[in-house]
């Protein structure tokens, strides 16, 4: 069954309403709200029943529907508008179109004509999405992997979802995520986040990458120059604005104090710390956390993730992360470098590339975690027992 559309009637014109109104009654999977001739009535449908379209006759005497047409268009940007006029020329069809109609309908209204208008509005309409996930990760330095995690967990939450899940490269001078993916999207965030242009959901599905993989990419400008023209503000209305779209919205952020990362781990539900068991790592992961808590992210939604756990080089334990951080690690990623360092170069993330890697399914346990299916284990922090990582930790710099 198709989804059921809901739309509201505006028609300044006596002598035609019965008529609009009885050739959108008979439209199957459709439901009209209501029909009125003024502009707060219409305003207050709009605002508060959030119809999936609203159809407007513009032919009567005063031109107050072309006005209506025009006052939707700042009122309430998102909602598609269906023209409806016996004036068929093409100045007045882009005319329509111009001032905010997305889909025209000649009158008198011809059934199969009114149903391909309404089918392709329904075509362009996904649902809202009332329980999204932001998940940022970040990592305590250069080669932790953090790119990687934030990668293969977009692909994991978009096939648990089986709709995809956003991914957005907010490393916007030196991003990977286009690399990982081995894609080059036509638009990047600077294209969407400069000053003036005004967000919504159809200008970003129109611009977002959607991946066979059921992953959506936004990722960063192609010349560092152009990192220069996102906006804050912007970042912050296009993280919203996916988050009615996408039921999981992943941010890989850099590894520095700036305001489009305060915008998005301000509302995240989770915050990645993305680290290995090397001591250099461990000093990063503090200052990193530091840094994403003076950014704005909640304490209890920040978390540890150790990556490449027990690599051969390891000299520190778990136990002894957890009593420096008073926090238990939330995730151990296994060592599997050769296989995830292959999918990265490959453009192939380890869902596809290796599936049954130790790494990947760790990952996947992860994503799971975040999204709620499995249970969250509480742990406490274990005492500090000094060894190794403590007597390395309190060197001084002068024997480094």
């Amino acid at each position: 069954m198709a989804e059921k559309l809901r739309a509201c009637l505006f028609n300044a014109a006596a002598d035609t309403a019965d008529a609009l109104r009885q050739a959108f009654a008979k439209l199957a999977d459709f439901q009209v709200l209501g029909d009125t001739a003024e502009w707060e009535e219409l305003r207050d449908w709009v605002r508060n029943a959030e119809p999936d379209l609203v159809a407007v006759y513009l032919d009567d005497e005063a031109a107050e529907g072309q006005h209506i047409v025009e006052k939707l268009a700042q009122f309430a940007p998102g909602t598609p508008v269906l023209g409806v006029s016996g004036k068929t020329d093409p100045a007045f069809i882009i005319a329509a179109m111009r001032a905010g109609c997305s889909q025209f309908v000649p009158w008198p209204i011809d059934a199969a004509d009114l149903a391909n208008a309404t089918d392709r509005i329904r075509a362009t309409r996904k649902p809202t999405i009332h329980n999204s996930k932001r998940i940022c990760v970040i990592g305590s330095s250069g080669g932790v992997g953090a790119t990687a995690i934030a990668c293969n967990l977009a692909m994991e939450f978009g096939g648990m979802a089986e709709r995809p899940a956003a991914l957005v490269d907010l490393n916007l001078e030196f991003g990977d995520v286009g690399c990982a993916f081995d894609c080059a999207p036509k638009y990047t965030i600077a294209d969407v986040c400069r000053d003036g242009v005004d967000i919504d959901p159809h200008m970003l599905e129109a611009a977002i990458h959607e991946l066979p993989c059921h992953v959506a990419l936004m990722v960063r400008p192609e010349d560092v120059e152009q990192a220069r023209q996102v906006a804050p503000e912007g970042v912050q209305r296009m993280l919203h604005v996916m988050s009615d779209m996408y039921p999981f919205v992943v941010v890989d952020l850099p590894r520095s104090f700036s305001f489009f990362s305060a915008a998005a781990v301000a509302d995240a539900d989770k915050v990645l710390v993305v680290t290995q068991l090397s001591v250099a790592s461990i000093r990063n992961a503090t200052r990193i956390l530091k840094l994403v808590l003076q950014m704005g992210a909640s304490d209890e939604n920040v978390a540890l993730v150790v990556n490449r756990y027990k690599a051969s080089y390891e000299r520190i334990s778990q136990d002894e992360v957890e009593s420096h951080f008073n926090r238990p690690v939330y995730a151990l990623i296994p060592n599997d470098y050769r296989r995830m360092q292959s999918s990265m170069d490959l453009g192939q993330p380890m869902m596809q590339d290796a599936p049954n890697s130790p790494a990947r399914i760790a990952i996947q346990e992860l994503a799971r975690k975040i999204a709620g299916t499995v249970p969250e284990k509480e742990a406490a922090p274990a005492p500090s027992h000094g060894g190794i990582f403590g007597k390395l930790w309190k060197r001084s710099p002068a024997s480094t």
